[in-house]
């Protein structure tokens, strides 16, 4: 061994090849573990382990959680746990491709009783597609979990999950969704976005659906909703890959019922979209926003959402964010708006927007996924 034994145990020296070898077929068979648990694994001290990491950082990666891969890990290892998947335990979960930009296989496994709300399946579909798109192999393996299988069936993932997507124990031999649809009162299955002529069907059993659960003062308003977006998504989208609508209540336990609503499509994305003609539709806009950053894209979907203002074609020809954001506003509606690396999300109470967040440095998922959250526990 080059580097010379410490006293305590460490090997000292800029590069240990026996420490980087230990490290590294540590992280090969369990990625994404923190310091402090790979000096766990292999006896040392938790502060030098840290320290090799962070000097061989042509070799290890972390993510914002500070979870530790490989570079050049070729099999990346997605793990969904027990329990209910929102969008933030999605993201937490994915983030762990950050740490393998290079790998050429991705298999995602779920824990037992794993359930995905509607706006983390929306996203985790594109995301699969987009893999498949981009040359990688996905797998999908819910043999641990065969409620999550079913539950994927029931709402129609399976039926736009690209083929090439490898599914364990099995891909389902029917579709649950096409064999049961609009036999449940919470659930719209996910629709394909396609023709205007097509898309008016989607928009009426998405908005018959909601009024059910809500009242019929809301018929006109989620249908004017629903119809503006799914339209933009014909106009705007550009992908070859189908942008997708769906609908599904939730009774939480001692909380508020909930419509969740999702429109999603793997499109250019809002701030890629206004900015094709921001300079000639919208100059004092290109002024102030015209250097392409993340603030900069943030600040014009917010405007998009929640002034109207702002269109690629020029005054009168708005995203259709402008209504929906009217309509959609009068009880507590939380709207999240997903683009390829950060996400908005607008709290609205009784016609206030109360709350703005955002979240940065997602995981790129190429598109426009908006979910809206109606709080109807009134009706």
């Amino acid at each position: 061994m080059d580097a010379k034994y410490a006293t305590n145990g460490w090997y000292v020296g800029i590069r240990s090849d026996g420490l980087l070898k230990e490290i590294s077929e540590l992280l090969d068979e369990s990625p994404g573990l923190k310091g402090r648990q790979i000096a766990n694994e292999l006896g040392l001290d938790k502060s030098q382990v840290n320290s090799f990491l962070n000097k061989n950082q042509d070799t290890f990666v972390k993510n914002s959680n500070h979870e530790w891969c490989l570079i050049w890990t070729q099999h990346a290892k997605i793990d969904f746990a027990t329990g209910w998947i929102g969008d933030k335990a999605f993201e937490n979960a994915i983030d762990k491709l950050t740490c393998h930009k290079d790998a050429n296989k991705i298999t995602f496994k779920f824990g037992i009783d794993c359930k995905f709300l509607l706006i983390a399946l929306a996203r985790f579909l594109a995301l699969a597609n987009q893999l498949i798109a981009n040359g990688k192999d996905v797998v999908i393996d819910t043999a641990a979990c065969p409620n999550t299988h079913s539950f994927f069936s029931r709402n129609g993932f399976f039926d736009y999950l690209s083929q090439s997507v490898t599914c364990l124990p099995d891909r389902p031999a029917f579709s649950a969704a096409k064999t049961y649809r609009d036999n449940s009162d919470t659930l719209v299955e996910l629709g394909e976005i396609a023709q205007p002529t097509q898309n008016k069907e989607l928009v009426i059993r998405l908005g018959d659906r909601f009024v059910e659960h809500s009242s019929s003062n809301y018929c006109l308003a989620v249908k004017t909703v629903f119809s503006e977006l799914v339209g933009n998504v014909t106009d705007h989208s550009e992908s070859k890959i189908p942008g997708l609508a769906g609908l599904q209540v939730y009774r939480p336990y001692n909380k508020p019922k909930h419509i969740q609503t999702i429109i999603s499509d793997s499109g250019l994305g809002i701030a890629t979209t206004l900015r094709t003609t921001l300079q000639k539709e919208h100059p004092q806009l290109y002024a102030q926003f015209s250097v392409e950053t993340v603030e900069n894209d943030i600040a014009l979907v917010q405007k998009a959402f929640t002034t109207g203002e702002v269109s690629r074609f020029g005054e009168g020809r708005g995203l259709g964010f402008k209504s929906s954001r009217e309509h959609a506003s009068k009880e507590k509606v939380i709207i999240v708006i997903r683009q390829p690396t950060f996400s908005l999300a607008l709290e609205y109470s009784k016609g206030q927007l109360i709350n703005v967040s955002e979240k940065l440095g997602l995981v790129p998922i190429t598109g426009t996924h908006i979910c809206f959250d109606f709080y109807v526990d009134n009706f």
